[in-house]
């Protein structure tokens, strides 16, 4: 069994050029292809809540068989994800999964974006759009930090939306040692004008709070300049949970005859609250992984939804993630056979 702490999972990920982060956003996008056809891939999860903290327990079967155990407390969510031998069950790795988490979720809300704006592109010349995201955390990072390897030339400036500066500015002064050509704010939660006046010139949006009430308004996208702006929101993951305005998916996105893109229709009818509150239900939804299928495969819906997303008339496509335990499997074990022909990692073998 191949143990891989934090600090290695870091390294592998934050050392990824753009064609590694492809093959990643190939592998995550198969296993949610499979989970599409077969949602018993992902059992039913166990959540219990002690006087200490939360436990969740989420299995995954399939191409990959294991687990992820998590435990939320002041601290945040820390725990791990295990992999598992699908014909014996002799444990073949752990893996720390407070890294793993962030860029598996990050993983997935690029997903959508690539088939926003073409990441395949060599921009002759930097494009000076602004990406926004609300959140300093983990998520925020890898958001942020897979947005500038897919697109190295697209963004001028990085604008960070938090309540606290000092949060704020500790990932900044992190991301600007790894990307010095561009230009990083701090904007105060509760600054709306300033916000709005950024969203003027922004193409990329992202959302990583557990916010109750909106982070993104309509106003905000009504501002906005370019003709077109990518909206990614992952930080709401229950029912009384809400970070994009409803009056914004109704009217900018559904009436205008799009769809959500989601992680899973089933999940987020359940977990988030955009589409709980405002009575948004499946007909409004479709799963990226079929915007990811071969061709003969997809749907004449998703091959709808692909033609209005590159359309003119397409102004905001909107993704919502809450997170499935069978991209924490897909993306563990394609970090365990790199480490495995790397020999890198802890490795017991008396277990």
């Amino acid at each position: 069994m191949r143990i891989l702490g934090d600090a290695t999972v870091q390294k592998y990920l934050k050392d990824l050029s753009f064609q590694d982060l492809k093959l990643y956003q190939n592998r995550l996008s198969q296993a949610l292809i499979a989970y599409h056809y077969d949602h018993s891939l992902i059992p039913q999860r166990i959540v219990t809540t002690t006087k200490y903290a939360t436990h969740l327990f989420m299995p995954s079967i399939g191409e990959t068989v294991g687990f992820k155990a998590l435990t939320g407390s002041k601290e945040g969510f820390k725990g791990i994800t295990v992999i598992l031998n699908k014909e014996n069950g002799v444990p073949i790795g752990l893996v720390n999964a407070s890294t793993l988490t962030a860029f598996r979720t990050a993983l997935t809300s690029t997903l959508g974006l690539s088939k926003t704006f073409d990441d395949s592109i060599n921009i002759a010349k930097p494009l000076n759009e602004n990406l926004i995201c609300f959140g300093v955390g983990k998520q925020g990072e890898w958001h942020i930090r897979l947005s500038l390897i897919l697109y190295p030339k697209k963004f001028k400036k990085i604008l960070i939306v938090n309540r606290s500066y000092e949060n704020a500015l500790k990932l900044i002064d992190l991301l600007k040692t790894e990307f010095t050509n561009y230009e990083f704010e701090f904007i105060k939660s509760d600054d709306k004008s300033l916000i709005k006046s950024n969203f003027e010139n922004a193409s990329v949006v992202y959302s990583c709070i557990p916010s109750t009430e909106p982070t993104i308004y309509k106003e905000y996208i009504d501002n906005c300049k370019l003709n077109k702006i990518y909206i990614g929101t992952i930080g709401s993951y229950k029912p009384h949970m809400i970070e994009v305005d409803g009056q914004l998916i109704k009217e900018l996105i559904l009436n205008k005859g799009g769809k959500v893109i989601v992680d899973s229709v089933e999940h987020c009818l359940e977990e988030a609250g955009e589409f709980i509150q405002n009575d948004i239900g499946k007909e409004s939804l479709i799963e990226v992984s079929e915007l990811y299928m071969d061709e003969a495969e997809q749907t004449l819906e998703a091959k709808s939804e692909l033609e209005w997303i590159k359309s003119d008339d397409c102004k905001v496509v909107y993704s919502k993630a809450v997170g499935l335990a069978i991209m924490d499997m897909s993306i563990g074990d394609y970090l365990l056979t790199r480490a495995e022909n790397d020999n890198v990692g802890y490795v017991f073998d008396g277990f």
